[in-house]
């Protein structure tokens, strides 16, 4: 009932309202849409880029499912990230030994699509998420720093030379360190042993040398929710602003409960943005069973996971500047492929199965048209 309740009301307001919708503008570092609201499809709300996540794997596939799936993606969505096919454990073989056939076949997708890519992610510390042979190298810190650097500058610089059509690049932005902070502190990961508590920084710094163009961003989860991990956060920035090292944006994770965060939510959206930096809701999600207390997705439970959804996509919209909108990126399109989806017991999207919308999407969208949960 609420969602048919609520797509009546946006359906009424969408055909009332004037064409100036307060949030438009030219999109930062995506195709521009010069009509917004004129569909029912989500990138046609707003003048931001909208995305979702992809794999070579699934772009090439011709399978029942994954025509589906681009079916939705390309009437949804006009950016793109690699859930992990960009990685550095998937594209570092060795000291000069690189493999970017999978980046570039997604690259070769955007570029038959019109789509943005959002290069994810240079830097990440799991142990999964870095090559073997990396992570057992025998070598001086020195050594792996010159390695560390060589692999930066040189998966920046291979994606910058992919052109659309019109002489534009491709990967327009890179998650340049994701996830360096545990609460308050800097996160001890290989990187920061081997590199020092300035690794980011330099991070930075390299792929910068490798192109002067690239948006460069640092991408982190509980920003929203966290205040000490956000001040910690801040703080870097600030230091990166006063000292000159090159940031161009921050990325809120957004990996959300239907009820976590609350008040935190707009406060920290509007904090970020108070950086005056480029703002990324990369890798949005909401979970709904988090304390494992249903077995299926009750009607009450997707209602409050769609409030969730439509108060991101309203603070986004209504607290994010217009010049400092990247965009929204979901983290997957059906529950039953997001990584959290946990054997049938978590349904943290905006789909089901059959790729119809869950009430959700229907909250999202309303987001977007700027309408607050009532």
């Amino acid at each position: 009932m609420k969602k048919i309740f609520k797509l009546l009301i946006c359906v009424l307001i969408v055909s009332c309202s004037s064409s100036d919708d307060g949030g438009s503008g030219p999109i930062v570092g995506g195709p521009t849409n010069p009509n917004p609201s004129t569909s029912d499809y989500l990138k046609d709300q707003v003048n931001f880029p909208i995305g979702n996540t992809v794999s070579a794997a699934e772009l090439a596939s011709s399978s029942t499912t994954n025509t589906a799936f681009k079916e939705v993606l390309l009437n949804d969505y006009n950016s793109i990230t690699a859930g992990n096919d960009m990685k550095m454990y998937n594209m570092y073989m060795g000291p000069n030994n690189y493999d970017w056939s999978d980046g570039d076949a997604i690259v070769d997708y955007a570029r038959d699509n019109d789509l943005r890519v959002h290069g994810h992610t240079l830097l990440w510390h799991p142990e999964y998420a870095i090559p073997n042979w990396l992570e057992n190298f025998s070598g001086t810190d020195a050594e792996f720093e010159t390695l560390v650097k060589d692999y930066i500058q040189a998966a920046v610089a291979h994606f910058s030379e992919a052109l659309d059509n019109e002489g534009n690049p491709i990967v327009q932005s890179w998650d340049v360190v994701n996830e360096g902070y545990d609460g308050g502190a800097l996160r001890s990961t290989l990187f920061q042993q081997r590199i020092g508590d300035d690794y980011i920084a330099k991070a930075f710094q390299w792929a910068r040398e490798a192109d002067p163009d690239v948006k460069l961003f640092y991408n982190d989860y509980n920003i929203a929710g966290t205040p000490a991990k956000r001040a910690a956060i801040l703080n870097m920035v600030s230091q990166f602003q006063t000292n000159g090292t090159p940031i161009d944006g921050i990325g809120m994770q957004m990996h959300l409960n239907h009820n976590w965060p609350t008040s935190d939510l707009p406060l920290a959206i509007q904090e970020i943005a108070s950086t005056g930096l480029l703002v990324h809701v990369s890798e949005l999600d909401v979970k709904v069973n988090y304390a494992d207390d249903i077995t299926e997705l009750t009607a009450e439970r997707a209602a409050l996971q769609s409030d969730q959804y439509q108060r991101v996509s309203y603070y986004y919209k209504t607290m994010v500047p217009i010049s400092q909108q990247f965009g929204i990126t979901i983290w997957g399109v059906r529950d039953v492929d997001s990584w959290l989806y946990d054997n049938g017991t978590e349904w943290p999207l905006m789909y089901d199965a059959d790729f119809e919308p869950k009430p959700a999407y229907d909250g999202f969208k309303d987001g977007l048209n700027g309408m607050d949960v009532q």
